[in-house]
């Protein structure tokens, strides 16, 4: 049993990387194939894409939370709340707990100080140029924020996965690969292109849509999930990039 919420941030500067879908994914994955856990879905994108479609899903076990006092005035995360609140006991003494992050797009790393307190970050990308040269980017970003919160944080930084999104063929996937190759960070497993992924937050009857991923994405989503059940068993922080 968890001893408090294990807290995962999906994040990247960049939008259109897959960012929301995957915390999708994983939301509704962890409920699903861990009926033993209570998952809560933190949206902190002010478009609030992932919180009103999922919000037709909440039950028992399965929240999604909006609190003003995640946010300051400017719109930038209040890091102290978040931080208290990834630190703290859900009202669920007998269940594991997840928190599901889904930051939004142009929040650089430096605003962004709850990051090295949680205890996983996935980076989404695809293959393209500009998602390619973002993310670079943003990994640099993590980096120093990790440097400079070494007296605020217990033990290593959080690892990070790249997770290749939206690839179309192995030696895309290979590709971003390689651009990633001399980066310190965990390297994920392919999620490869499908029509099913552009209706991931139509709410249709019987919610058609979302099954539909769900059923075709489940091997992902299992591996996905269980690398978020087991995320204290990743190995020491790589010196370069790590295959998954």
């Amino acid at each position: 049993m968890l001893a408090k919420p294990r807290s995962v941030v999906f994040a990247n500067s960049k939008g259109g990387v897959g960012k929301s879908t995957l915390a999708l994914m994983a939301s509704l994955g962890i409920a699903t194939l861990h009926p033993s856990s209570r998952v809560e879905l933190i949206d902190l994108d002010i478009q609030k894409t992932s919180s009103d479609s999922l919000r037709r899903f909440e039950n028992s076990r399965f929240s999604v939370l909006e609190n003003e006092d995640f946010f300051l005035n400017s719109g930038s995360p209040n890091n102290g709340n978040l931080i208290n609140h990834m630190g703290s006991d859900f009202p669920y003494r007998n269940s594991q707990k997840y928190i599901i992050f889904d930051s939004p797009a142009g929040n650089e790393p430096s605003r962004s100080t709850f990051l090295s307190h949680s205890d996983l970050i996935f980076v989404p990308t695809s293959v393209g140029d500009a998602d390619v040269f973002a993310t670079l980017k943003y990994l640099g970003e993590l980096q120093e924020l990790f440097g400079k919160q070494k007296t605020n944080i217990d033990g290593p930084p959080p690892p990070v996965v790249l997770l290749p999104n939206m690839v179309d063929s192995r030696e895309e996937f290979n590709e971003l690969r390689n651009h990633f190759t001399k980066h310190s960070v965990y390297f994920g497993k392919p999620l490869y292109y499908a029509p099913v992924f552009r209706r991931a937050f139509r709410s249709d009857e019987n919610d058609t849509s979302v099954a539909k991923l769900l059923q075709q994405a489940k091997p992902y989503i299992g591996w996905l999930t269980d690398l978020i059940a087991r995320a204290d068993q990743l190995p020491l922080p790589p010196k370069k990039l790590f295959q998954l």
